[in-house]
C-alpha cells in the first residue's frame, strides 16, 4: 500500500459536490486499514471516484488507506478532505460501484461484518468455571479466540472484553486452538467504536 500522495488543490470541501447524481447513499460498517494500524468506520455514500466515511482515527489530507467492504472487497484511496469526523477518500483508480458493491454469487458466501484484529486477554466463561483466552479479531457479530481448553460444538459461554460489557455467545468452529464464538446479540456500532477509540 502506498504510504504518501500528494494531492491536488481543493477549492472545496468536498471534491465529488458536482458530481452527487453519480453518489450511491448507503450505511455500511468498513474496516479502514491505515500506517497505524486498523480501524472501524461507516460509510456513508460512495462514487466510482471515492467514498464518505466517518471515523474517529487520526487521519491527513494525503494519507493512504484501504477500506474493506462487508463483500470482502477492498479499495484503495488516499484522503482528500477531513471535516468534524466525517472524511472524503479518492479512490487510486475509479471504481465501478455496482461491481464494488456486489455479493459474490453462490451459497457459500456470507456478508461478514469487518473484523478488527486484536491481541489482549480476555476471560471466557463456560459452566460455572472461567477460562483464561486472547482475543484475536473482533466484529460486531463476533469474535475469534485463542483458546487452549476444548468446547463442545453450540457450547452457550460470556465473554469478558476489555472495554466491553460482557456478553454471551456461541461456539460455531474450532480447529488448532482458535475458536469462532457468534455472539447471542451484535455489538452496537456504538460499542465497536468505543472499543476501538480505547485500545
Amino acid at each position: 500500500m502506498a504510504t504518501s500522495f500528494d494531492p491536488a488543490p481543493l477549492h472545496e470541501e468536498n471534491p465529488w459536490h458536482d458530481r452527487d447524481d453519480r453518489l450511491t447513499t448507503i450505511l455500511m460498517i468498513g474496516r479502514l486499514v491505515t500506517a497505524t494500524g486498523e480501524h472501524l468506520c461507516r460509510i456513508r455514500n460512495i462514487s466510482p471516484d471515492g467514498m464518505l466515511i466517518e471515523c474517529d482515527t487520526a487521519l491527513a489530507i494525503g494519507d493512504a488507506v484501504e477500506i474493506e467492504l462487508r463483500n470482502l472487497n477492498v479499495v484503495a484511496a488516499h484522503v482528500r478532505w477531513i471535516r468534524e469526523g466525517r472524511v472524503g477518500v479518492q479512490f487510486m483508480t475509479s471504481a465501478d460501484v455496482e461491481e464494488l458493491l456486489h455479493q459474490p454469487a453462490g451459497t457459500a458466501f456470507r456478508p461478514r461484518a469487518p473484523r478488527l484484529g486484536a491481541s489482549s486477554p480476555i476471560v471466557l466463561w463456560h459452566i460455572g468455571r472461567n477460562y483464561g483466552a486472547t482475543l484475536v479479531d473482533l466484529s460486531q457479530t463476533g469474535c475469534r479466540v485463542a483458546v487452549k481448553d476444548e468446547f463442545p460444538a453450540g457450547a452457550d459461554v460470556r465473554l469478558t472484553i476489555p472495554g466491553l460489557p460482557s456478553r454471551h455467545a456461541a461456539l460455531r468452529w474450532s480447529r488448532m486452538g482458535i475458536a469462532g464464538f457468534a455472539f447471542n446479540e451484535p455489538l452496537s456500532y456504538a460499542d465497536l467504536k468505543a472499543w476501538d477509540s480505547g485500545r
